[in-house]
């Protein structure tokens, strides 16, 4: 119940941070710690990017220990505690930063506000009781300041509706989300809270049985990210797909790529967009319509173009890199018994994000662990072992040891090794010792 929340948090402080660094002497922008910081966090080297916090945070409590300007480090440190499913710790730490906003701010300040906010969404499952009432708290003080944006009335709204919504408090969730929407078709707001309140309307009114209201709720454009144009081809294509006419799909997804070739930057909406990220997300489209019609050719290099779309920008954007993408092109591969041809598309990505990201990086071993299923799944063990256990290796050094960010990677080298002692124990002649088994069942099986 709780992740889309955590969602949610996450987003709202990083849009946020800028307009509290405004009101220090420099901007975060301009920071070279906070920076660094977040270029680490962001290329998945988490534990590099905790170390570069927690040494700034410690300089500047020698001299200012309830400093402001400890706010956006520990806000990102708290972000990363949240990565690493450490609610307790951001919890902590959202607590601290509370305490140092309302000391050199007071309650009703906007950072004070936004603190409160994280401390109550941070306390986990089961304390929905203490939830409510901060998030209430902060919402009566975003209502009683004049000076406080709209967005962060908005922001209070779109939590406490969503609170009431998954305890199907229908009642009470209905008119906070509809007064939050109010509040976004007024003013421009940067993209977080309205998204959220729509999507709470939403599932309220489908709660309530009002399928047609909840309709047009979904059909409203709250999207902040894409031109209205695209975003009408790509809810086009997707229902197109959903419907099996996989050649219009085709079309209008071919004619959503058409549109970001034209227009790769768009500044039409509440933030600056490259728009060319979203292009691995037609070709995909593309290739998933053409193999429905049964063009497998074509599909296969329409999945091969998203992967290079995703790989084209990594020297100036390295972030582009970190997720690609390889489970349509993988699914077609595996039903054609062509899983092998995917090794080598694979291992490049593996390269760029060595060289771009660094081989302590989280998003390597998503990639690395991807691998090591395609080797699992054909049988090549000896080659997804040593892949598996470098995962694990840099999975620990970012979240620590026994983490639940670790499981399904632990999880897989559980059935690897339960299948390579299988293997071993098939191969084994009568009269084998049950020392040679235990050898065996450890050895790499080629």
């Amino acid at each position: 119940m709780k992740l889309a929340r955590y969602i949610l948090l996450f987003v709202f402080p990083m849009i946020l941070l800028p307009s509290v660094a405004l009101s220090q002497e420099s901007s975060l922008a301009r920071d070279p710690v906070f920076r660094s910081a977040r270029k680490a966090q962001q290329e998945g080297r988490i534990a590099d990017a905790e170390k570069i916090l927690n040494d700034r945070i410690r300089e500047v409590e020698r001299t200012e220990p309830n400093s402001p300007q400890l706010v956006p480090y520990l806000t990102l440190l708290a972000m990363i505690a949240k990565t690493k499913q450490q609610t307790s710790d951001a919890r902590v730490i959202y607590q601290r930063m509370l305490e140092i906003d309302r000391s050199a701010f007071g309650p009703g300040d906007s950072r004070s506000v936004r603190d409160l906010i994280n401390v109550a969404v941070a306390l986990g499952s089961g304390k929905n009781e203490e939830e409510e009432q901060l998030l209430k708290q902060a919402l009566d003080l975003a209502l009683q300041s004049p000076k406080l944006a709209p967005a962060m009335v908005a922001e209070a709204l779109a939590h406490l509706a969503q609170l009431y919504q998954m305890e199907q408090r229908w009642y009470d969730a209905e008119p906070l989300a509809a007064q939050g929407l109010k509040i976004c078709a007024s003013v421009s707001l940067l993209p977080g809270p309205c998204e959220s309140l729509q999507r709470t309307l939403a599932k309220v009114y489908r709660g309530e049985g009002r399928t047609v209201d909840a309709g047009q709720v979904d059909a409203t454009n709250m999207d902040a990210e894409s031109p209205p144009e695209l975003d009408a081809l790509n809810k086009s294509a997707q229902q197109y797909e959903k419907d099996g006419l996989y050649v219009q799909a085709e079309f209008t997804y071919r004619q959503a790529a058409t549109y970001i070739d034209a227009h790769p930057m768009w500044n039409g909406g509440k933030i600056p967009a490259d728009l060319t990220g979203m292009l691995s997300m037609e070709y995909n489209g593309i290739g998933r319509a053409l193999e429905k019609q049964g063009r497998t050719d074509l599909a296969e290099e329409s999945y091969k173009k998203a992967i290079a779309s995703q790989e084209a920008s990594a020297s100036e954007n390295p972030i582009s890199v970190g997720s690609v993408s390889f489970s349509e092109l993988m699914n077609l591969y595996r039903n054609e018994g062509r899983l092998n041809e995917l090794e080598p598309i694979i291992q490049h990505a593996l390269e760029l994000q060595e060289k771009f990201l660094g081989e302590s990086s989280t998003n390597l071993a998503h990639t690395l662990v991807t691998l090591a299923g395609v080797y699992q799944q054909e049988g090549k063990y000896a080659q997804a072992k040593p892949l598996y256990e470098r995962a694990m290796k840099i999975e620990e050094i970012n979240f620590g040891p026994n983490n639940q960010r670790s499981t399904s990677t632990l999880s897989s080298y559980a059935d690897l090794t339960l299948q390579i002692t299988r293997r071993c124990e098939g191969r084994r002649t009568p009269g084998t010792h049950s020392r040679d088994r235990e050898s065996a069942s450890t050895a790499l099986i080629h």
